[in-house]
């Protein structure tokens, strides 16, 4: 980016939230050099995992029509060429592993100086394989972490499987998650705002459905979940979702159907609370509308949340997010963390929408 457009950039992102006044200090002296001192490194892991690609491909090629010629026939060449694909993936698969490490890497720092402009802390949830380079590192890393680290694929890319936050089970406990065969977390961000503790943890579950030939893997959720903890608790428990999410609700006659104040959120969102007067208190059109602003940005939908005890819990389907921009093109780039202070600062806004009780009053 031209220095002049760079540095109205971020001009006109300190304008924006006093967390932001600092950012292109942080780009300057810190960031920037970083992943300028890392993008030679970036071209050098993906050169040697494509050269060693293509020469087992080509070793593999070869065989395979060596054997086609030997054994003529076009079900086998079929089978041969199948089989051959699945060997270079396999042979040289563990070659990329380096490059997966060096994603994982570029976006702990990203979004962890994102994270630190709001005094948050960051974490992948990622394991580390920086010291996977060939089959031999790669059996020993797997050894090592054989009944340590459940839900971690040296293949699989991406968190373990136990909730890293309370969460997943009480939205789970409320009946606002679908089913599923496995679950996996990553991208945990933790911190206090405005002396309240919250995380935010990204979480994507799977089921596998059908059977024989027609079994395949489905993602069921796959999101964010947000969960903030407050200093007061609720005096009743309110359930929130987008219309066609009421499982189970009606079965329990403690909980009543809740009339929004806007005809139009009233058509989006259904609310049910054993405490009316606290959720209309609680789901204001200008809170509502701060959730609809979450699900625009973040491209997401079907939110669902729970009021209750002394938490707020919310479940919002969307894509990958805090991904810090592709590790295929050049790591040198603002745009990374910009992008990453903008989806915390929304995240901020949501939870700041929240605490206006009597004991928050000037603390934001």
């Amino acid at each position: 980016m031209i220095p002049n457009i760079l540095d109205s950039v971020f001009t006109s992102l300190a304008e924006q939230r006093p967390e932001f006044a600092n950012a292109r200090k942080t780009w300057t002296n810190k960031l920037g050099p970083a992943l300028a001192a890392r993008e030679a490194e970036r071209k050098a892991i993906i050169k040697k995992a494509r050269n060693r690609t293509i020469a087992t491909a080509i070793v593999v090629l070869t065989i395979t029509l060596v054997l086609s010629i030997l054994f003529a026939g076009g079900d086998f060449f079929g089978f041969a060429i199948f089989l051959g694909i699945m060997i270079t993936v396999v042979a040289s698969g563990v070659a990329w592993t380096p490059l997966f490490a060096m994603k994982s890497e570029t976006k702990q720092l990203v979004v962890g100086s994102a994270a630190e402009a709001f005094g948050f802390r960051y974490d992948t949830l990622h394991p580390d394989i920086s010291g996977v380079a060939d089959w031999k590192s790669a059996g020993e890393w797997i050894k090592a972490r054989e009944g340590v680290d459940k839900g971690i694929s040296l293949f699989q890319p991406g968190g373990g499987d136990e909730p890293p936050t309370p969460a997943f089970d009480y939205l789970k406990t409320a009946k606002l998650m679908p089913g599923y065969d496995k679950r996996k977390f990553e991208d945990l961000i933790e911190g206090e705002r405005a002396d309240a503790k919250f995380s935010l943890v990204e979480c994507k579950l799977t089921e596998e459905q059908g059977s024989g030939k027609n079994r395949r893997t489905v993602t069921t959720f796959q999101g964010l979940l947000f969960h903030i903890e407050y200093p007061q608790r609720f005096l009743g428990r309110t359930l929130l979702a987008r219309r066609g999410w009421s499982k189970g609700w009606f079965s329990n006659k403690d909980l009543e159907k809740v009339d929004l104040t806007s005809v139009e959120l009233e058509k989006a969102f259904q609310v049910y609370s054993t405490d009316q007067v606290e959720a209309r208190f609680l789901l204001t059109p200008d809170r509502m509308e701060r959730l609809v602003a979450l699900e625009r940005h973040f491209k997401g939908g079907k939110l669902r949340g729970i009021f209750e005890g002394d938490h707020l819990t919310l479940a919002l389907e969307a894509k990958d997010q805090f991904e810090a921009g592709s590790i295929w093109r050049p790591l040198y780039d603002p745009q990374r963390y910009i992008s990453a202070l903008t989806e915390i600062g929304l995240v901020c806004d949501v939870i700041d929408g929240f605490l206006t009780r009597e004991w928050v009053r000037d603390k934001l």
